[in-house]
């Protein structure tokens, strides 16, 4: 599913996203860096392609010919994921000192 990079809106998947679409909801570019496959913060130019020309702001609209948008994976319950759930409000969280002796009670 496509989801803007900005809110988290789902989008609707089609072909190509023009040029200069807005979010409905943020209003953030779509047509954006840092909605493609290849945006990494870490690679050169920001882009993992070697043929990309620097893009100044990753979050503005740009003519990138090799945009792809960001394909992400539907959002799993904490059931299918393995993790705990949340912790009830009004408990408190223990420090790591008292997580390390609670390892050595008697």
């Amino acid at each position: 599913m496509r989801l803007c990079y900005q809110c988290g809106t789902e989008l609707p998947d089609r072909q190509r996203v023009p040029f200069k679409e807005l979010c409905p909801h943020c209003d953030a570019f779509l047509h954006c860096c840092r909605n493609c496959r290849l945006y990494s913060p870490d690679a050169h130019n920001h882009c993992l392609s070697r043929t990309t020309e620097y893009v100044a702001d990753v979050e503005r609209g740009n003519y990138c010919d090799e945009f792809d948008f960001r394909q992400t994976a539907a959002p799993e319950s904490s059931a299918q994921t393995g993790r705990r759930p949340e912790r009830p409000s009004g408990t408190r969280s223990l420090t790591p000192r008292e997580r390390f002796n609670q390892l050595f009670k008697d």
